[in-house]
């Protein structure tokens, strides 16, 4: 089994070990550096080909983590890295970024915050050479109706035009970005995301193009925005449709004039990334009420991809719920498949899920929390019902949202006895005890419902 390893740079030895335990019970391995002369040191030995991702501190002993960027890539060149800073701000996200950073974390260090973005990091690792080999789809894109629309993805990514990426909220339509990006000949060049819901209103301006010295009260020194950090590379605008009025007209002299100034500023700065939009509202029905410019929309609208919800991809849910559980158990490749059980299944199928993909993966890291070590122990986990979240469970229940199958009594007795085995770690003495019959006839029931090897180890 190949385990990915993650470097991790930071000066102080309590942060190294905290990484440490959390990584590696996430089923990563871990280097340590203390220095970034140590980090260069195992990046440049046998140990450095085995790193795919490297979480790296904004400040060392007598160095910047920024400065590391560039030796790092060259040393390591498909391995993301991922700053870590407690003194975060735009400026030196920018400047992180510039230099080829994958994203930057404020400490203290949020886990779920972490995970997630390795997770992302390494779904989207670099291939080796130039735009040679399709990078692998992350998980929130696996599944039938996702791999029909990578072809469109493709293409998406093959011209230098803007696309406009619709869909609810928690349908992966970062993801979806940033596999744009992957696909398209800029994709070592920056991938900027920003929200432009998240930064307040009077600050939008100078977030996105930046802001000279002294151009408003509290603007002690000039500052690079988010345009200008793109480069050549992607620039992500997500919830575009939360953009005053003044601001999507600037947006619109940046893409006509492909140029911009920063607030306060008279020097024109060339802007050349590919701009990609996001939103979950109508910006057809905004545009009616005058909260949308028309001229604005058509510019963003070249491409136009829309992300279907997850209640319309129901024959997909048990796929991808598998998927997202496996994810949070940590369990690779060669490990048991996870099954779930018939009625929980519909009801997963049943529920509309509001979320999307955001709500399943939470509800299966729910499950891995509250039912990870029987999961693992067991060589055949089936979930049942009684183990899905209570939201889901009462709304997948309703009456009339389920109607459950007739049942055998051969598919019951073998649920039960799948049952009684999982809650005894495997324990076959103490399932035929439970289950009031005897050894002899245990083993004669797995042999015939293919639930294990009846002289295998408790």
């Amino acid at each position: 089994m190949n385990v990915p390893f993650v470097l991790v740079v930071d000066d102080y030895a309590n942060t190294r070990a905290y990484l440490r335990a959390l990584l590696e019970h996430e089923g990563f391995g871990v280097l340590e550096a203390g220095t970034g002369e140590r980090a260069l040191e195992i990046l440049s030995s046998k140990d450095g080909r085995s790193v795919r991702a490297i979480l790296l501190d904004l400040k060392l002993p007598n160095q910047s983590g920024i400065d590391l960027i560039a030796p790092f890539r060259s040393l390591c060149p498909r391995a993301p890295i991922i700053i870590m800073t407690a003194h975060a701000s735009v400026p030196t996200a920018v400047s992180a970024i510039q230099k080829g950073a994958f994203h930057y974390l404020e400490k203290p260090l949020a886990e779920e915050e972490l995970l997630e973005t390795l997770s992302r990091a390494m779904a989207l690792e670099a291939p080796e050479g130039r735009g040679e080999a399709e990078p692998p789809s992350p998980l929130e894109l696996v599944g039938p109706t996702m791999e029909r629309m990578m072809d469109r993805l493709r293409k998406a990514g093959s011209h230098p035009f803007p696309v406009l990426i619709t869909g609810e909220s928690g349908t992966g339509k970062e993801m979806v970005a940033r596999t744009i990006h992957r696909f398209s000949p800029r994709f070592r060049e920056p991938f900027v995301a920003v929200n432009t819901g998240a930064i307040p209103r009077d600050l939008v301006s100078s977030e996105l193009f930046g802001h000279e010295k002294g151009s408003f009260t509290g603007a002690l020194e000039r500052k690079v925005g988010w345009f200008e950090a793109a480069g050549n590379g992607t620039l992500f605008l997500d919830e575009i449709g939360t953009m005053d009025l003044p601001v999507q007209v600037a947006l619109l002299r940046v893409i006509e004039s492909r140029s911009f100034s920063r607030v306060g500023g008279t020097v024109s700065i060339p802007f050349s990334a590919k701009i990609l939009c996001a939103t979950n509202e109508n910006l057809e029905d905004m545009m009616k009420e005058g909260r949308f410019r028309e001229d604005l929309f058509y510019r963003l609208n070249v491409h136009a991809i829309r992300l279907p919800p997850l209640r319309q991809r129901t024959e997909e849910i048990g796929f991808l719920a598998a998927h997202f559980l496996r994810e949070a158990l940590g369990l690779k490749g060669d490990e048991p498949e996870i099954h779930f059980s018939e009625r929980a299944r519909k009801i997963l199928e049943r529920y509309p899920w509001p979320g999307n993909i955001r709500e399943l993966k939470n509800c299966m890291i729910t499950i891995s929390i509250e039912h990870g070590p029987e999961i693992r122990e067991s060589s055949h986990p089936l979930i049942p019902e009684e183990w899905l979240p209570e939201a889901v469970l009462a709304a997948g229940t309703l009456p009339g949202a389920f109607e459950p199958e007739p049942r055998t009594l051969k598919e019951n007795e073998r649920d039960q006895i799948r049952k009684i085995l999982m809650e005894t770690g495997g324990n076959k003495a103490q399932a035929a005890r439970i289950l009031g019959i005897s050894r002899k006839s245990l083993y004669a029931k797995l042999r015939e419902y293919g639930l294990g090897d009846p002289a295998g180890p408790e």
